[in-house]
């Protein structure tokens, strides 16, 4: 590829992703509630989103073969292994948010997620 074009697209990458990220905050700051999409919507999606996303993460690190070691312990480093992945994928909030604005579809109900993750991911990814 010409450097000319991977710089550009370099560029147009970067200032996609910050952008992405100030639009999410402003989102979120302009929301008159931080539950903004009711009590229920929010359980529901705290759930999808802390038990379907280990259990997804759990089956591919056992496809892959994927093996902690942190502990002596196969299960408890397995666990350490995943919450922390998951941890990891937190920006993952942010493609999604720019399709749900853009067509309108429940941008709501994702930033509650994404706010309530945070804060819940925060003192799980500081305390092992």
């Amino acid at each position: 590829m010409p450097t000319i074009v991977a710089k550009s697209i370099s560029i147009l990458s970067d200032a996609g992703l910050g952008m992405t990220m100030f639009s999410l905050g402003l989102f979120m700051a302009l929301q008159p509630k931080i539950i903004a999409c009711g009590n229920t919507v929010a359980s529901f999606a705290m759930a999808v989103r802390f038990l379907t996303g280990p259990a997804v993460m759990a089956v591919a690190s056992v496809v892959v073969g994927l093996r902690g070691v942190c502990c002596t312990l196969p299960l408890y480093s397995l666990i350490i292994n995943l919450i922390l992945q998951c941890n990891a994928a937190l920006p993952q909030g942010i493609v999604p948010f720019v399709f749900a604005k853009e067509y309108n579809i429940h941008p709501d109900i994702l930033i509650t997620g994404v706010i309530f993750g945070m804060l819940i991911a925060l003192p799980i990814t500081l305390v092992p």
